[in-house]
């Protein structure tokens, strides 16, 4: 087991600790937003299937084009889009089609319907028209895409408008990655749950449970709330075993310091593989990685801090990674540059992630610590509103406002960021 690594080595392990694809299910592609694609979805056909009007106007054939100029060219007929008609062109002449219309044969440009004139069943090209080139306004065969093509790749989270292309498609099935399903268990006597009565004034409401499980949610999992756990090892052990037993990825939140009670990691050591424990970053010093082995079948379980935004930052930092692998997806944390707008002190020589207002000026982003409160793990009204996270490389000193800085985006989550 390692201890007391840093970042990118714990990131490291956990990207190295051959995390399996979860099995894949089949769903109809209306239900399919927010998931993972298991497949790659093909054209069946070419789109357009034929050329196409992409306006309203006359169709005509170019080589017509000066007899438009001078002496028109007879109308003759409409050719409304979704016709079960091919019509087809005569010498001299025009049919107005419509948006989404099928060519009339031996047609091959659109004169638009604004830049016309219609004298006597003869159309002319208006005067203030511009310059009409051959096939203006004319989608060709396979504009969108060709049969054959690979539209969605394997690995694609599913958004609306892929949505929009499925139906396109008329693919009336997809097949996703099955949603992993994510254990949440919190642990302290001094944990009471959203709703509850406070006995005495030296509780706290159970935070970590729903933000949790919310960033479950995003992330395009399936989370289970367990009954809050109190400081006892034996019931500690019977609710880890179950969850590890029932889920794919088990989430434990507090004991995992070094107080008398904290007897979470002691159960987690007994029945895991732990890889490491304790990352030199600020929030999130006591994260611990583990897995666990059973009936050839490995579970993932990550240890957590108690606080919120501790637990809530490590879960994003790691489990990001965790659960892009079981998704049959590529993820790596995107670092943007921003400017500092004032200067930030540092008493740490740990790698911080520190949570930042975040505005855009003239294109760019610039960010500062005016609206947040004290930097305490247990701050959480600090990670809402137009936030990001300035990273502090570790054993480096102060920085001044002006200075670029990298930042995450960690409202942006895996599945519902997209």
């Amino acid at each position: 087991m390692e201890k007391n690594i840093s970042f990118y080595q714990a990131l490291d392990l956990v990207s190295k600790s051959n995390i399996a694809p979860m099995s894949v299910e089949k769903v109809i592609f209306s239900d399919s937003l927010g998931r993972v694609l298991a497949q790659d979805i093909v054209a069946k056909i070419d789109m357009p299937k034929f050329p196409t009007s992409s306006m309203d106007g006359y169709a005509f054939c170019f080589e017509d084009f000066p007899k438009l100029l001078k002496e028109g060219l007879v109308l003759d007929g409409d050719n409304p889009a979704g016709a079960n008609f091919d019509f087809s062109l005569k010498p001299a002449s025009a049919i107005k089609t419509f948006t989404g219309s099928k060519m009339p044969k031996g047609s091959d440009t659109i004169l638009l319907v604004e830049y016309s004139v219609i004298r006597d069943n003869k159309v002319f090209l208006s005067q203030d028209a511009p310059v009409t080139k051959k096939g203006q306004w004319v989608r060709c065969i396979g504009e969108n895409y060709c049969k054959g093509d690979v539209l969605l790749k394997k690995g694609s989270a599913i958004g609306a408008y892929e949505i929009g292309l499925l139906a396109d498609l008329n693919q009336i099935f997809v097949e996703v990655f099955r949603k992993p399903k994510v254990a949440i268990l919190t642990g302290g006597s001094e944990i009471i749950e959203v709703g509850e009565h406070r006995e005495n004034e030296n509780v706290i409401y159970s935070v970590n449970n729903h933000l949790l499980k919310a960033m479950v949610s995003l992330m395009g999992g399936e989370a289970i709330l367990y009954p809050i756990i109190p400081d006892n090892k034996e019931i500690i052990r019977e609710l880890m075993s179950e969850a590890l037993r029932d889920c794919d990825i088990l989430l434990s939140t507090g004991g995992m310091s070094m107080g008398d009670y904290d007897f979470t990691q002691e159960v987690l050591a007994e029945l895991c593989e732990v890889l490491f424990k304790g990352v030199r970053i600020k929030p999130g010093k006591p994260f611990t990685y583990a897995l666990y082995h059973q009936n050839g079948k490995t579970k993932y379980l990550l240890g957590l801090p108690g606080s919120p935004n501790s637990a809530a930052l490590s879960f994003y930092l790691f489990g990001s990674v965790v659960f892009a692998r079981m998704l049959g997806m590529n993820y790596q944390h995107q670092f943007l540059k921003a400017t500092l707008t004032e200067d930030v002190l540092r008493n740490d020589n740990r790698m911080e992630f520190r949570v930042c207002d975040l505005e855009i000026f003239n294109g760019k982003y610039h960010v500062g610590f005016s609206k947040k409160r004290a930097f305490q793990s247990s701050v959480i009204n600090n990670l809402c509103g137009q936030s990001a996270l300035v990273v502090l490389p570790e054993n480096e000193g102060n920085l001044y406002s002006g200075q670029e800085v990298d930042i995450i985006l960690f409202r942006n989550f895996l599945i519902g960021g997209i």
